[in-house]
């Protein structure tokens, strides 16, 4: 999934691409060729928003391994992300977003794949998906990230910070309350 990401202080915005598919070859939007033409969507869009308002107010969240709408991964994906985290880099984005769903099924982002696009990008690098304080602080120490981002552990666990820093243990979140509407599954975690 490609996502751009453009804040102001206070404020981020989140723009998908279309059912967020540009740079995977079989998808609903099809988009064939060279990994130039797989990320030139995401690349101008980048390009131009980074225009209009600077691009150190601007990061990208990628999935490169994403099943989201039965997208699928090919032997050029890794080629096709690394390419795009360099022109984004040029572009000057402040920061990319790598997520990793392959605690929720998806196929694992790679080690290689995390580190190629380190390489490439001279900006923040935020990782996520399935991290826990220990892998977390391991990825930092090893400078494979800069940031390591929480998000279904922030549902589940609203003192996430403070259970981190005293190594407690933490919450489930109860994904069957999640995309629902009311109270349950967001407010109402033990503090």
């Amino acid at each position: 999934m490609l996502m751009i990401i453009g804040s102001t202080p206070g404020v981020e915005k989140y723009r998908s691409t279309p059912r967020g598919q540009i740079a995977k070859r079989r998808c609903k939007l099809r988009i064939t060729g060279a990994s130039k033409n797989r990320i030139r969507f995401a690349v101008e869009i980048a390009a131009r928003t980074a225009a209009r308002i600077g691009g150190d107010r601007l990061g990208m969240r990628v999935s490169p391994y994403g099943v989201f709408n039965n997208m699928v991964s090919d032997a050029e994906t890794e080629e096709v992300f690394e390419s795009l985290a360099r022109k984004l880099s040029a572009i000057g984005l402040a920061y990319i977003h790598v997520v990793d769903h392959s605690s929720m099924g998806a196929p694992e982002v790679k080690p290689s794949v995390k580190r190629k696009l380190r390489e490439a990008f001279s900006g923040t690098m935020i990782l996520a998906g399935g991290y826990d304080r220990d892998s977390a602080e391991a990825a930092l120490r090893e400078k494979r990230a800069d940031l390591i981002a929480f998000a279904r552990k922030y549902l589940a666990n609203p003192r996430l910070v403070t259970l981190l820093r005293e190594n407690r243990p933490l919450h489930e979140p109860d994904f069957a309350t999640f995309y629902t509407p009311g109270e349950k599954g967001y407010a109402d975690y033990p503090m």
